[in-house]
């Protein structure tokens, strides 16, 4: 299992009218998490594209349980519990690490924010044809599983 964690302040431009954070950021969060999540175990983004690899998101899901506001800090949990074939799932939990709102009582740190899943596919950058993880990665993936 790969399982990694970081941290992310709200910023004002992701809040809407009502001083929460959009919900279409969320995904961004995730996308965040998971890109920490590949830096992390060897296997950065760049890495991946250098080796004539693309990863298109396939699907996304994602449950949204309570609100977050500028100026939170967020834990964002990435964790993927099976090794990769044709795609990659990659689970994430969003919890509140800290806040600076008032309106937000203390009791709300570390209770989950969002949770969801994406799932990733691989595809040749010269074909667009999809294909299985590339040895490369694999290599690197294996150790976790």
């Amino acid at each position: 299992m790969i399982k990694t964690e970081c941290n992310l302040e709200v910023r004002y431009y992701e809040t809407d009218l009502m001083g929460i954070v959009h919900h279409s950021n969320y995904i961004r969060y995730f996308e965040y998490g998971r890109i920490k999540m590949l830096d992390e175990i060897g296997l950065p983004i760049s890495k991946i594209e250098g080796n004539g690899i693309m990863l298109p998101v396939v699907s996304t899901f994602c449950t949204y349980k309570t609100p977050s506001r500028m100026g939170d800090t967020l834990k964002i949990v990435s964790s993927m519990e099976s090794m990769p074939m044709a795609k990659m799932k990659i689970k994430t939990q969003i919890l509140k690490e800290s806040t600076v709102n008032p309106l937000t009582p203390d009791e709300e740190i570390g209770t989950v924010v969002a949770e969801g899943e994406v799932v990733i596919g691989f595809i040749k950058s010269d074909t667009r044809r999809p294909c299985r993880i590339p040895e490369f990665a694999a290599q690197i993936m294996e150790k976790y599983f």
